[in-house]
């Protein structure tokens, strides 16, 4: 089995359970506000296709969104009430968080302003996983979804 199937299918995040999942937007906490540019180019985008490719990263735990604050945003703004997630444990030594920038973030700090709703600026967070060697972003390892909105309303 290659990597990347390896990824997707495994409990390479921590824990068991790592299917997709759809579940109510309001469910999930944001920790960071998103860039509005690119929330409005994936709206159109989304529009255009008439899907969502790529599932929304959250800790399974307390439901603060990882990845995918835009994609988030363009949902809402289609008028989804719904989202594909897949939900991590964000405990797990596997997901690291740094700065884009590569200033200093640390786990805590993400979830605590998630929960509190003190929102971190636009892309104050990156999440990776190292395998084999190299850091990947988490989006690199959850494979798409393709799913039509108007299942997501």
């Amino acid at each position: 089995m290659d990597f990347w199937t390896w990824a997707v299918t495994s409990s390479f995040f921590g824990g068991g359970n790592d299917r997709i999942r759809i579940v109510p937007l309001a469910q999930l906490k944001g920790h960071e506000m998103p860039d509005e540019g690119r929330v409005g180019e994936l709206e159109e985008d989304m529009r255009r296709r008439g899907k969502l490719l790529k599932p929304i990263v959250a800790d399974r735990e307390s439901k603060v969104i990882l990845d995918g604050h835009c994609r988030c945003g363009a949902l809402r703004r289609l008028g989804c009430s719904k989202v594909a997630v897949r939900f991590v444990d964000y405990s797990s030594g596997v997901i690291r968080v740094e700065g884009w920038d590569g200033g200093k973030v640390t786990k805590s700090e993400v979830v605590e302003a998630g929960l509190r709703g003190n929102l971190m600026m636009p892309k104050s967070s990156r999440h990776t996983v190292v395998r084999n060697g190299r850091k990947l972003h988490i989006s690199e390892v959850c494979s798409n979804v393709c799913i039509r909105l108007s299942e997501l309303v």
